[in-house]
C-alpha cells in the first residue's frame, strides 16, 4: 500500500470515531520527539530490528495481527517474575518490515502472548520510565498531565491521535544525514494507555510516521 494511502487510512480511524462522537472536547496538542519515542536506547523510525538485537539481545521474531495490520515483533521481559515488565518493539510495513514503527511497555497480562518467548533483559524493570517520565502503574490523570488532553477515553483507556505538519529537513533521517524532502510533510503520532481495576497503568503502546 503507497505511503499515502496508508496515513489516509490512518486518518479514517480518527473520522470515524469523529463521527460517534467519542472524542474529547479538547483539542489534543501531542507532539512526540525523538526523546519520547526512545525506549531502552531503540527509536522509533530510526531503529532497525538489527539495532534492538544488538543492543538488547538476539530474540524470538514473530507475527503479531493480521491484514494490513500485521507486525512483526521482538519482545524483552524483566529478569524477576515479580517485576512483570514486558517491552515490545514493532515492525510493519510502514517501516519495511525493519524499521522500528511502534514500541509497547506493559505488564504480561495485558499482551495476547505468553512473556516466555520473550528474551531477560537486566534493563527492563518496573522502573522503567518511558513517554515523559512515565511508568506502569502511573494513574491516568498522571498520564493526561504528562501528555496533554486524549483523543477518545474511557473507564480503563486513553486514546491519542494527532496529525501535524513537519518542516523540511527534519526528522530521523535528516539526523542521520540522509537526504530530506523540500517540501512540507505530515507527521501522525499515536498513544494508547490501558489501565487495571485499581486505575494504575498496564499498557502503554505509541507510534510515529511521517509522510
Amino acid at each position: 500500500m503507497p505511503r499515502r494511502s496508508r496515513l489516509a487510512s490512518l486518518v479514517f480511524v480518527v473520522l470515524v470515531f469523529c463521527a460517534s462522537g467519542a472524542f474529547g472536547r479538547d483539542k489534543p496538542t501531542l507532539k512526540l520527539d525523538r526523546h519520547d519515542l526512545t525506549v531502552l536506547g531503540v527509536t522509533i523510525g530510526s531503529s532497525t530490528q538489527t539495532d534492538v538485537e544488538s543492543s538488547l539481545g538476539k530474540a524470538e521474531v514473530f507475527g503479531v495481527g493480521s491484514g494490513d495490520a500485521r507486525e512483526n515483533a521482538i519482545c524483552y521481559r524483566s529478569p524477576s517474575t515479580e517485576e512483570d515488565t514486558i517491552v515490545v518493539f514493532y515492525f510493519g510495513a510502514l517501516g519495511g518490515w525493519t524499521d522500528v514503527t511502534r514500541t509497547s511497555i506493559s505488564k504480561s497480562r495485558a499482551l495476547p502472548w505468553p512473556s516466555t518467548r520473550c528474551k531477560s533483559n537486566p534493563s527492563v524493570s518496573r522502573t522503567l520510565e518511558f513517554l515523559r517520565e512515565l511508568k506502569l502503574g502511573s494513574a491516568a490523570p498522571d498520564v493526561i498531565r504528562a501528555l496533554g488532553p486524549p483523543s477518545l477515553s474511557s473507564k480503563n483507556r486513553l486514546y491519542y491521535y494527532t496529525s501535524h505538519h513537519c518542516e523540511p529537513g527534519s526528522g530521523e533521517k535528516a539526523e542521520r544525514g540522509e537526504p530530506s524532502r523540500d517540501s512540507p510533510c505530515e507527521a501522525v503520532d499515536s498513544v494508547e494507555a490501558k489501565f487495571d481495576s485499581q486505575g494504575g497503568l498496564i499498557y502503554m503502546s505509541f507510534y510515529h510516521f511521517v509522510d
